[in-house]
């Protein structure tokens, strides 16, 4: 059995998230240092990087992507030279993140290649991440796929809770694929603090250096923090589970855009995420088609892609796979209690801090709000599935 269908069998077997130390990697496009990488990328790219500005004070809520600002009058090799060390005069974090491979310049992916975990169809279908110290990602879970998350400079930190924690889940902002939760790992409010120190029975953590790489379960909750400039790149391994949780995103969608049409823009971007605003579907009539292509496709088995089975090996099989390969592979454990209440103790140094900003006006009632992440909440979507398929399988056979 070659290496790499043993990483493949791992990967799709792991119920915990797992750690590759230095894997060795060669891909031809980070071949020298990050400032190589960025001075390529100002070259040949055709327009400039977008990037996502976040003020540090603003503290209170996750820092959702609607809060943030755009700029793009940021070059690559500028943004190293402002962001590239966090000053203590620094008012913002700055990111360049989840850029797909057709957004980014050739050179500049040149050899990224998963067919090293076992996964060679890729399709070049993966996403990078370029973040300053403190750029993060607000606590959530991804609806499709196992993630391979390959760190290429700096140092990230990875903070995972298993799928049944009870965190709080929310749709709003509304992101197709993603599900967050209401708890602010960036900041946690210490009045709350027993109930954030209660998670930490189930929290896991690791900080990613260069060169290391993060194997995320299917819908693992996690918070992602770059502990300097960072650049990872990152890979969703499709699924067959995958097609069934398709018609519960798309519910979930005909859901949320039925909140937002008609509504003012400002209500369209507090309930969705910046890159759904242009993604709204003209008329419900093209949402049904969509879902009603996706129960045939998912009764089908059939896919545009390669899809992957999921825990098709006994744990006894993982666990001799895992001592038979001769690479360093390390299953996460759960964080030490003190070193978790370290974390969030450092963390909630930053709620509210002297110069915050004032807290986010919310352009909707809090019952409204409530009342869309009740109708989404995952249980509620399944069980309004489980009733289409019984009057689906009842109009059958009458």
């Amino acid at each position: 059995m070659s290496l790499n269908s043993k990483l493949r069998d791992l990967i799709l077997n792991t119920r915990v998230p797992l750690i590759l130390d230095q894997f060795p990697l060669e891909w031809d496009c980070f071949e020298g240092s990050l400032h190589d990488w960025c001075e390529r990328f100002d070259r040949e790219a055709t327009e400039p990087p977008e990037f996502e500005l976040m003020a540090l004070s603003d503290s209170t809520t996750p820092q959702w992507e609607r809060k943030r600002t755009k700029a793009s009058h940021l070059g690559m090799q500028q943004f190293l030279r402002e962001y590239g060390v966090l000053e203590e005069d620094q008012t913002h974090w700055a990111a360049y993140q989840y850029k797909r491979a057709h957004e980014m310049p050739a050179s500049c992916l040149k050899g990224i290649d998963f067919s090293c975990f076992g996964f060679p169809e890729h399709g070049n279908d993966f996403s990078l991440w370029l973040g300053s110290e403190q750029a993060n990602t607000p606590c959530h879970y991804d609806t499709f796929g196992v993630n391979i998350v390959v760190q290429v400079h700096g140092f990230k930190s990875w903070l995972l809770f298993p799928p049944e924690t009870p965190l709080q889940s929310t749709r709003i902002p509304y992101e197709e694929s993603s599900v967050y939760c209401l708890e602010n790992f960036y900041a946690p409010d210490p009045e709350k603090m027993q109930r954030y120190e209660e998670l930490g029975r189930d929290a896991y953590h690791c900080t990613l250096q260069a060169g290391d790489v993060l194997i995320v379960p299917r819908h693992w909750w996690h918070y992602v923090e770059a502990m300097s400039t960072s650049l990872s790149v990152n890979y969703w391994v499709p699924l067959k589970a995958d097609m069934d949780l398709a018609l519960d995103e798309f519910l979930v969608k005909h859901i949320v855009e039925s909140c937002v049409k008609g509504e003012s823009q400002m209500i369209k971007q507090y309930l969705l995420n910046p890159n759904q605003l242009d993604d709204i579907s003209a008329k419900p009539s093209q949402l049904f088609a969509q879902f009603k292509q996706a129960v045939q496709n998912m009764e089908s088995g059939q896919s545009n892609r390669k899809l992957w089975e999921t825990d098709y090996i006994s744990q006894a099989d993982w666990q001799s796979l895992l001592n038979s390969i001769n690479l360093t592979v390390r299953p996460l454990e759960v964080m030490p209690q003190e070193e978790y209440k370290l974390l969030l103790n450092s963390n909630a140094r930053r709620f509210q801090i002297p110069g915050a900003s004032p807290p986010e006006s919310t352009p909707i009632c809090s019952t409204w709000e409530l009342l869309v992440s009740s109708m989404c909440a995952p249980r509620v979507i399944a069980g309004m599935k489980r009733e289409f398929f019984r009057r689906l399988r009842q109009s059958e056979t009458s």
